[in-house]
């Protein structure tokens, strides 16, 4: 008798060669592209912050040094005007040249108080517009500093006058 067994006729099924990881598939493409996108844009979202601040840091690290000369030498005259023109140049820095540059007085006064969010300058009036004019006198200047340092903190992109 001849083999009748069907199964034992059948030869072993040969298995494709495996495929490569390369080339990749065309979707995997796009979202390299993607990926190397956000990169890029989260790198110049880093950089333009840094450059943004630059300017306000600078001013930070400025009224620090005008805080610690003010401790040590005690001259509130020199130090409101430094303080006052400190803010000015950061206004002229945030804000267009033709709105800030004519200011003076109670002008300047309620454009600090506009700019400033929760901010009241009115409470440091005296300290800020008519120091600088007297003579050296003791004076607590801690308000004055502690305000300017809050509007400088707010301020947020430079303007490109």
């Amino acid at each position: 008798m001849a083999n009748t067994d069907p199964l034992a006729q059948l030869k072993d099924i040969h298995l494709p060669t495996p495929v490569g990881w390369w080339p990749l598939a065309p979707g995997w493409y796009i979202v390299i592209a993607l990926i190397v996108l956000i990169f890029i844009f989260i790198l110049y979202c880093i950089y333009k912050n840094h450059r943004h601040a630059k300017a306000k840091n600078y001013a930070l690290i400025l009224l620090m040094n005008y805080q610690k000369e003010f401790e040590n030498e005690r001259n509130a005259a020199l130090t409101s005007a430094r303080i006052s023109e400190l803010l000015r140049r950061v206004a002229l820095a945030y804000y267009p040249r033709k709105e800030v540059a004519s200011l003076h007085g109670e002008d300047w006064l309620r454009f600090l108080n506009e700019t400033g969010k929760g901010i009241d300058f009115n409470l440091v009036k005296e300290m800020l517009l008519d120091a600088p004019f007297k003579t050296a006198q003791t004076m607590d200047l801690t308000p004055l500093f502690n305000t300017a340092r809050l509007w400088i903190k707010q301020r947020r992109v430079p303007c490109s006058n």
